[in-house]
């Protein structure tokens, strides 16, 4: 039994304070997000690999904690046409998509990555990382693609926080939430 330590990146600086709809945008973390991934490094147990989402923010909170192996597969949903966007202009551009949205984050994107494509994409590398990591392993990846993995092994699992870790365990064929 392995253990798997899921873990957003930390906080991404973002331009002007604003928050933005990030997806495949590429923002660096911040000063505070650059202490938050030291934070994460400092309680996370031991590990003998750790991977990232190629996106800077995901690899800065990886640093932290090793050596991180980039794996293609673990990057966020692609926003499409919301991608990049600060939430203060979509909401002008797109105003009851961004309502609708904020009943149900499940309606999809004008021209974004669907969330059966995204969670399919994701699976896929976790399972591979779970499979060539010699012993436990760190996983730093995205919120809401996150948030789709983890829904599937809790219904209604909300969006982790940044810097959050969710410990699984890997029995060789699939994960389980640990409680811990």
């Amino acid at each position: 039994m392995k253990r798997c330590y899921l873990i957003r990146h930390c906080l991404p600086d973002f331009p002007g304070g604003q928050r933005y709809c990030l997806g495949r945008t590429d923002f660096p973390l911040g000063a505070e997000g650059l202490a938050q991934a030291e934070e994460v490094a400092g309680i996370l147990p031991p590990v003998s690999r750790v991977y990232s989402s190629p996106l800077r923010r995901a690899v800065q909170t990886a640093q932290a904690i090793g050596t991180p192996q980039l794996v293609e597969g673990l990057q966020e949903l692609y926003a499409g046409d919301w991608d990049g966007l600060p939430f203060s202009e979509i909401k002008i551009r797109f105003p009851e998509l961004y309502a609708a949205r904020g009943i149900n984050p499940a309606l999809p994107l004008p021209n974004g990555e669907s969330d059966q494509a995204g969670l399919h994409r994701f699976q896929r590398a976790i399972v591979q990382c779970a499979r060539e990591s010699p012993g436990d392993f760190a996983l730093v990846s995205h919120g809401g693609i996150l948030r789709l993995f983890l829904s599937t092994l809790r219904p209604g699992f909300p969006k982790p926080g940044y810097g959050q870790i969710i410990p699984l365990s890997w029995n060789g064929s699939t994960f389980q939430l640990q409680e811990d």
